[in-house]
């Protein structure tokens, strides 16, 4: 692998890019391409086969790219298909669970925690199983979110739709007195303020994307990997349907305009 071959970043919509921009400020030196399965979001709501497939030919787009390490942003993806992809492919592959879990433990005091995400990703248990295999007295609600990601792909960040969702999803949580809560969806951190708001301002909100890059660094000064050269670096994005819809909303996500490539599926 060549140093100067870039950083795949894969996940089901836009919601990545919050893990990208992480990457970016902590390796500005490195290439990264961007690819969001729009046309097959939300993932959330489909069987573990189905997030497996779409995972693998996600990952397959991006091989063929000569990416020198992966990182599955898709918290979904990564419950279901994240020690395939360390079996199968030959690159470095590192997920958004493990950073999660660490910072949620780092985070807590009292060891109540919540997990926020989607109905696939709190079913596989994935998240709640390594969290009491480092450590049994936590004390963990899992609280799956369905709906707010269609909500968040549809701009609705402050309609009172979204207010009255959150609510009926969290309002069980104030009364379990958590103390941290790990927003286990890279779409959540847009609706952060509303969340907050509900959970109460003495409850941590975890989001992986900062541990994420660090790892990221970590893993290519390990295997020499960093890229040195001093050129600009070039961010490339794909997403298999809804350009227009990406665009916008990659102006929440990233913090600026995007040129976007469709890969079809």
């Amino acid at each position: 692998m060549i140093p100067k071959n870039a950083i795949g970043i894969f996940d089901s919509g836009v919601g990545g890019l919050t893990i990208m921009k992480e990457v970016i400020k902590y390796l500005p030196n490195e290439n990264v391409i961007y690819f969001g399965d729009t046309a097959r979001l939300p993932y959330g709501d489909k069987s573990e086969e189905a997030v497996i497939r779409f995972t693998m030919e996600s990952a397959s787009f991006l091989i063929e790219k000569r990416i020198k390490l992966l990182i599955v942003a898709c918290f979904t993806a990564s419950s279901h298909a994240l020690k395939i992809l360390e079996q199968k492919l030959s690159i470095p592959v590192i997920g958004v669970i493990q950073s999660g879990v660490v910072e949620l433990m780092a985070a807590t005091k009292s060891k109540r925690v919540a997990i926020l995400g989607t109905l696939s990703t709190i079913q596989s248990g994935v998240l709640q199983a390594l969290i009491q295999n480092k450590e049994s007295s936590f004390v963990i609600f899992p609280t799956a979110c369905p709906l707010f990601v269609p909500l968040i792909e549809e701009e609705l960040f402050d309609h009172p739709a979204t207010r009255m969702i959150g609510e009926h999803y969290l309002k069980h949580l104030p009364e379990k007195n958590i103390d941290s809560a790990l927003l286990a969806c890279t779409h959540y951190p847009i609706i952060r303020p509303l969340i907050q708001e509900i959970l109460g301002p003495h409850v941590a909100l975890i989001e992986p994307a900062r541990s994420c890059a660090i790892k990221t660094q970590t893993c290519l000064e390990q295997c020499d990997l960093l890229n040195r050269q001093k050129a600009t670096p070039l961010y490339e994005f794909y997403a298999s349907d809804n350009p227009e819809k990406f665009c916008r909303l990659a102006k929440f996500f990233f913090g600026s305009d995007i040129n976007l490539k469709i890969e079809k599926k």
